[in-house]
C-alpha cells in the first residue's frame, strides 16, 4: 500500500543510490515500454529552460506584466535565460535555467536568485499560444521589480515541486534526471537492473493503492483543504474517489490510461469502450464522457477532464 508522500521518497533514494540511469537500463529488456515514455508527457515534466516553448516563442521585445507594471526582458545565455525586470530606476534580475510542464497545457518557469526560487510571473499556454500570468498570481503592477519576476517559494514547497517533476538529489537541492523515470513508479527498478529482485508493477497494485500512488503527484486532498474551489477539478485522484465508479468496483487510473503513454483526449471511442466494459445497457450512447465526465474550464487557457464520474 501507498501512503501519501512515502513512495517517492523510497524510489528517489533507490534510483540515486544505485547510480543508474533507469531508462536507459530498462531499455534492453522493455524497449516498447521505454520509447513510449520518451515521448510521453510524463517524460518531459521538467526540462532545461532554453529547450521549452517558452524560450522559442519569446518575443523580440519584453513583456508587460501589467499595465503601467514591470517589463521583463529574456536573454538566453547556455541552456538557460537570464530574466530582468525593470519599471524607472527599479531593476531585479534572476536566472532561469528550469521550466515546469510538457506544454500539453502550459510551460511555467521557476528563476532563482542566490539560493532562493520564485515560481515565475509569467507562463507560456500552449492554446492559445501566448504568454500571461501563471496561475494563482494576481493580476496587476508587482510592488518590486523581485516580485515582478515571482513568488519566492519555501524549499519544502520547491523540494516537492521539483520532487513530482524530476529526480532531486536527497541533500542540496540538484536534478539529478528531470522528468518522471521508471524507478518513480515502478519502485525497484534499478536493483532489479543490478539482477537484485522484481520491481513494483502498478498494474497490479488494488484500485486503491494504484490511485494513491498517482495521487503522490497528482493528488488525493486539495491544496491548503479548499474543498470548493473550482480549481480542484485538475487534481484527478482527488475527485475519482468520490465517485460511484470507483466506490463500486475496481476502477483505478490504468483502466483508462494506457501505462507509458498519454491520455488519449482525441478518441472518444475509446474510452467508450472502456465505460461499455461495465455498462453494456448503455451502448446506445454515442459518446459518454461529455454528460459524465465533462471538460471545465477554471482557469483561462487551462481545461481539465472532470473526473468525478456522475450523473447530470
Amino acid at each position: 500500500m501507498v501512503h501519501g508522500n512515502t513512495w517517492p521518497k523510497i524510489a528517489v533514494a533507490s534510483w540515486l543510490a544505485s547510480g543508474l540511469c533507469a531508462q536507459q537500463e530498462c531499455r534492453p529488456c522493455h524497449p516498447r515500454e521505454v520509447e513510449r515514455h520518451a515521448r510521453s508527457n510524463h517524460a518531459s515534466t521538467l526540462r532545461r529552460a532554453a529547450e521549452t516553448e517558452f524560450a522559442r516563442s519569446l518575443p523580440p521585445g519584453p513583456i508587460g506584466e501589467a499595465r503601467d507594471g514591470f517589463l521583463l526582458s529574456y536573454e538566453q545565455s547556455g541552456d538557460g535565460l537570464t530574466v530582468t525586470a525593470a519599471r524607472g530606476r527599479q531593476r531585479a534580475q534572476a536566472r532561469i535555467e528550469w521550466a515546469f510542464g510538457a506544454a500539453g497545457q502550459g510551460v511555467t518557469p521557476v528563476a532563482r536568485i542566490g539560493d532562493r526560487w520564485l515560481e515565475h510571473r509569467i507562463s507560456y499556454y500552449s492554446g492559445p499560444g501566448k504568454f500571461d500570468l501563471t496561475l494563482g498570481h494576481r493580476p496587476g503592477p508587482s510592488r518590486s521589480a523581485e516580485a515582478a519576476i515571482g513568488i519566492a517559494q519555501p524549499e519544502a514547497t520547491i523540494r516537492s515541486c521539483f520532487g513530482c517533476h524530476s529526480s532531486v538529489s536527497a541533500g542540496e537541492l540538484r536534478v539529478e534526471q528531470p522528468g518522471v523515470v521508471c524507478e518513480r513508479c515502478h519502485g525497484g527498478a534499478a536493483a532489479h537492473a543490478l539482477g537484485r529482485g522484481a520491481p513494483v508493477n502498478p498494474a497490479k497494485l488494488s484500485a486503491r493503492a494504484q490511485v494513491e500512488l498517482c495521487a503522490v503527484c497528482h493528488r488525493l486532498a486539495p491544496p491548503k483543504e479548499q474543498e470548493d474551489d473550482p480549481l480542484n477539478i485538475r487534481f484527478q485522484p482527488l475527485r475519482l474517489v468520490k465517485s460511484r465508479c470507483y466506490l463500486a468496483g475496481e476502477l483505478k487510473c490504468l483502466t483508462c490510461h494506457p501505462a507509458h503513454q498519454n491520455a488519449r483526449r482525441a478518441d472518444p471511442a475509446f474510452y467508450r469502450e472502456k465505460c461499455l466494459s461495465c455498462h453494456p445497457s448503455q451502448a446506445n450512447k454515442a459518446d459518454c464522457l461529455p454528460c459524465h465526465m465533462p471538460k471545465s474550464s477554471p482557469a483561462p487557457y487551462l481545461a481539465f477532464t472532470d473526473h468525478y464520474i456522475r450523473r447530470r
